[in-house]
């Protein structure tokens, strides 16, 4: 079964999401096998500190076989049926592992982006953390049923 994993910065706050979360995870792994690995969130008001300190944890996390995608604004743009057919692809033709990377506040290091294969933008707009980390765990089960013809799409 193939294996995809979300990396991020910091704990969901609200046990809503926190529910929604663990909703959403029962119904991707029931078509791969996806994981959370959440990293602790550097506290400061320093961006380029906080970039820095979270760079080198994500990087530690990044094996040499990922195929690693940054859920970034600059990233390309994707409909949910591209998507569909982006995961599609990975799932079935990559042999590492599929990373997916939500950054801190911050954004992302320059020396990680080194690390990234693609870059993904959800939207122009700006989003909670917490709320987008909910968002791409939906539009990943939407994306599952797609590839397995399920209902949920429609």
């Amino acid at each position: 079964m193939k294996t995809i994993e979300l990396i991020c910065s910091g704990e969901l706050k609200f046990k809503g999401l926190q529910e929604l979360e663990k909703k959403y995870l029962q119904n991707i792994n029931y078509y791969v096998k996806f994981s959370v690995k959440k990293l602790k969130e550097t506290k400061s008001k320093e961006q380029a500190f906080v970039r820095e300190k979270e760079g080198i944890m994500f990087a530690e996390e990044i094996r040499e076989k990922d195929f690693v995608v940054a859920l970034d604004k600059e990233g390309k743009k994707m409909d949910s049926l591209q998507f569909a057919q982006f995961l599609g692809q990975k799932i079935s033709y990559h042999q590492g592992r599929l990373v997916f990377l939500i950054g801190g506040f911050a954004g992302f290091a320059p020396a990680l982006a080194a690390k990234f294969n693609q870059k993904i933008s959800f939207s122009d707009m700006t989003f909670a953390h917490d709320i987008f980390r909910i968002v791409f765990l939906e539009q990943v089960y939407r994306a599952l049923t797609i590839i397995n013809g399920g209902k949920y799409h429609r």
